[in-house]
Formats: structure tokens, C-alpha cells, sequence
């Protein structure tokens, strides 16, 4: 105890000197979909969590609001080397950390948020200096996928109708008048009974915007899991959505 009491001031001294050299350091984190836009505020917004990559200890979180940015800056046209892609309305988390000494942090995102079938997380390391702002576009972390949901209605004579919506990661619209054509995408349903592989049913684009559907007949009674997915060969994107239905015994 006595050992405890000489050391107490020399403890808290210490203590007290790093929160003084601690600087307040601000990081711009944002997510941007794989071939699409930031993802923002119009899908329920992603949580960004900041922490030490080597201690786990947690910095700072908070979420990642805003818009989805210039379709034109973005997608349309070339992006030059060091172009801004972001401007000050684009979906952003300013973190603000304080260290006293560089740290490697890592940056998590996870959402979006308005879409829980449809949730995704990415994270990436970066070296971060006291009183060194990263700020302008900021790390941002490309994170893949779509957003979809399905449905079904069951006719009778077991005639069972598929839906699907989709849409690109950060809300962007699939339709053939977007830059996110339906063409470039297949859509499948997969049904299963008791834990089985029935059938694949392809969907197709029935629109105006977002929607496929497609059709399927069933004889054998049973409760159904429908495994709804969009896919993009060329990015590697990929959606998923689950719903169930039965199909009564005659």
C-alpha cells in the first residue's frame, strides 16, 4: 500500500502529460457502393467506428450522412488522378480522435441501415499523425453488394409468382433508363423445401423501375424458402433477399 501511495502521483503525472500532448486530430470517413455512389442518408445512413488496430480500443463512431453525390463526377465521366470525388453535401462521419503519437487506426463502416437484409461491413487500416487532418475526400471504403428484397404470391394450383426490388448499394436506382442497366445484372430465385434445392426460377426486369419477377408452378405441399439474388459478373456485386410461403395440401 505504501508502495502504491509513493507511485500514485508519478502514475497520475504521467497520465496527465499524455492528455496534454494529445492533439485532436479530424478524419473524413466515408463508403461508396462498388460501381455506384457514396451511400448516405436515403438508405438509413452506415455506422462508422474508429478504432486502434493494435488495442481495440475504440476512438470515436458516429454515422455516415449525406448525400450520394455527382452521378456525372462519379460514373459518367473519367476520373482524373487526384480528382475530388466528394463534395461538402456528399455522405461523411467526421471522426475526431486524440492521440499524442501515430496510431494505426482502423475504420470500420456498416450499413445501410434501412436496409437489414441488405447489411454490409468494411473496414481498412491507415496511419493517422497528431494534429494531421484527412479531411477533403477522406478514406473511403468501397464496399460491395446490392440492395435487395423479395416476395412471393401463391395462386391456386400452385402457381407461385416471384418478386424481387433491387437497387444498387446506395439506393441508385436499376432501371434501363439509369446508368445502372438491368441487362447487366441476373436475377434468380431459388426455392428450397426442407432444407433442399427445388427449382431456380429466373427474374426477369418487368419494371418500370427495379422490379423482377418471375413464375413458377409447385405440386408438392410444403413450407417454401425462396433465396432471391442479383448478380453482376463484372464487379462481383451481389444481393440477397429471403422470404418463405406454403403451399397447401389439396
Amino acid at each position: 500500500m505504501n508502495l502504491f501511495k509513493l507511485l500514485l502521483p508519478v502514475l497520475l503525472s504521467i497520465l496527465f502529460s499524455a492528455n496534454i500532448l494529445a492533439t485532436e486530430t479530424q478524419i473524413t470517413i466515408r463508403a461508396k457502393a462498388v460501381d455506384a455512389k457514396f451511400i448516405g442518408s436515403s438508405v438509413g445512413g452506415l455506422r462508422a467506428v474508429v478504432t486502434d488496430a493494435e488495442t481495440g480500443e475504440i476512438l470515436d463512431s458516429g454515422w455516415i450522412r449525406g448525400g450520394t453525390g455527382s452521378t456525372e463526377t462519379i460514373i459518367v465521366n473519367p476520373i482524373a488522378r487526384g480528382q475530388r470525388l466528394a463534395d461538402d453535401k456528399t455522405a461523411s462521419f467526421v471522426a475526431n480522435v486524440d492521440i499524442a503519437s501515430p496510431r494505426l487506426l482502423k475504420f470500420t463502416v456498416i450499413g445501410p441501415y434501412a436496409h437489414r437484409q441488405s447489411l454490409q461491413e468494411a473496414s481498412v487500416t491507415s496511419w493517422v499523425i497528431p494534429g494531421k487532418d484527412i479531411m477533403g475526400d477522406g478514406i473511403i471504403l468501397d464496399i460491395p453488394g446490392f440492395i435487395v428484397d423479395t416476395w412471393t404470391s401463391v395462386m391456386e394450383g400452385g402457381i407461385v409468382n416471384i418478386f424481387a426490388q433491387a437497387a444498387m448499394l446506395c439506393g441508385c436506382k436499376i432501371s434501363p433508363n439509369t446508368e445502372w442497366n438491368p441487362k447487366n445484372f441476373e436475377a434468380k430465385a431459388i426455392i428450397m423445401l426442407d432444407g433442399e434445392k427445388i427449382t431456380e426460377v429466373n427474374l426477369d426486369f418487368t419494371g418500370p423501375v427495379a422490379i423482377f419477377s418471375g413464375e413458377t408452378k409447385l405440386d408438392q405441399p410444403g413450407h417454401y424458402k425462396v433465396i432471391a439474388y442479383l448478380f453482376d459478373e463484372k464487379t462481383g456485386n451481389v444481393g440477397v433477399a429471403r422470404t418463405i410461403f406454403e403451399i397447401n395440401s389439396k
